[in-house]
């Protein structure tokens, strides 16, 4: 199978096979971002089960007010994240890499921080920010940066149509883009030209007046232009068409650009492959060959490799499953279906997150 060959990402690092597992989030943090012994368990457990790569769940770029979010903001985060990827680097032959993330304020008052309420120095701040985690990244032994540029957050926020800033970072299409452009080119200074830089984007935001793959195509073209060495392609996520809840701050992933962002069982299989498939086939069109890898409701290692047999992707990113059974990868690859734990995409794992507790499967087994 395509799926368990080794592959290798534009020639600077080999994964085991073409399975990645994407952020999830897990709530193991502590409230001032740092790692905790449960945490680096959590991520183990995910490279030990024989994904190829692990992205972790998102890491603020800047200090502020976040929960239990992981942080790169400053030095002192460095060792504890470089326990985490010298274990799995010792322990298992998964690659790790995380996925750094700026993010706007929101607060349970109803309150929600946009891009037109940022003055130019604060956005003008933002691809220092990225570039300074990334060499920390980079610095505690990651293997690898992904950028955030999809969902509800800052990056996406810039990209999208909903962006209606009236200066040079709003409006047009290339406006919009420049921001990306900026932290894309102030990472790579920032890590050189040997490290591995990945960004997830949204092939379609599924709200009124937003991206579609109109704009997502284009913006894809321009990042590979730029040197990005793999495109992840998700989907939706916005707070545009989120549902208020009195007391509770507004959550991207309630309306039903959320669930296309995580895809209940009463969506069909594969039903967001179909964005990272065009995505790739303009890619491909315009000659640049960066993996693209896509995501959304992919449950068993048959529906991933015809995934990668008809060519709608070069890698398979595998979450709920994953964190359902997170031997997924290892039981396919040993002709064990029958052992595996299997996925039911009841999202109750996505209600934990939204609740911020801890994130775990209905379907393990409790002590």
């Amino acid at each position: 199978m395509l799926l368990f060959e080794p592959y290798r990402i534009n020639d600077k690092l080999q994964l085991e096979n073409r399975i990645v597992m994407p952020p999830v989030v897990t709530r193991l943090a502590t409230n001032e971002g740092h790692v905790t012994d449960k945490l680096i368990d959590r991520y183990l457990m995910y490279a030990d089960g024989g994904a190829g790569m692990v992205v972790t769940e998102a890491v603020s770029v800047k200090k502020q007010k976040s929960g239990q979010l992981l942080r790169l903001n400053a030095d002192e985060f460095i060792p504890a994240l470089a326990e985490l990827t010298s274990r799995v680097h010792e322990e298992t032959p998964a690659k790790i890499a995380p996925q750094i993330i700026h993010f706007l304020k929101i607060a349970r008052s109803g309150y929600r921080q946009k891009v037109e309420d940022l003055d130019l120095e604060e956005v003008q701040e933002i691809p220092r920010l990225f570039a300074e985690a990334a060499a920390r990244s980079r610095e505690a032994g990651f293997d690898a940066v992904e950028l955030h540029y999809a969902h509800a957050y800052t990056m996406a926020s810039f990209l999208s149509r909903h962006n209606h800033r009236k200066d040079d970072y709003g409006g047009s299409l290339k406006n919009r883009l420049r921001l990306a452009e900026e932290v894309l080119q102030a990472v790579r200074s920032s890590v050189g030209d040997d490290f591995v830089i990945g960004a997830r984007i949204n092939g379609d935001e599924f709200t009124t007046g937003g991206n579609s793959q109109a704009q997502s195509k284009p913006i894809a073209l321009r990042l590979a232009e730029l040197g990005l060495d793999y495109l992840s392609v998700s989907a939706g996520g916005r707070f545009e068409d989120a549902v208020p809840q009195e007391g509770e701050a507004l959550d991207p992933y309630t309306g039903y650009s959320g669930y296309r962002t995580m895809p209940p069982r009463w969506m069909p299989e594969r039903v967001n492959v179909y964005l990272a498939s065009e995505i790739k086939a303009v890619l491909n069109q315009a000659g640049y060959s960066l993996p693209v890898l896509t995501a959304g409701r992919i449950p068993t290692a048959e529906v991933a490799e015809d995934i990668l047999q008809r060519g709608e992707a070069d890698v398979v990113a595998i979450a709920r499953p994953i964190l359902c059974d997170p031997y997924w990868p290892r039981k396919y690859k040993e002709g064990r279906e029958k052992d595996i734990v299997k996925c039911i995409y009841c999202n109750q794992c996505r209600e934990a997150e939204g609740a911020f507790e801890e994130v775990t499967c209905v379907q393990w087994k409790k002590d």
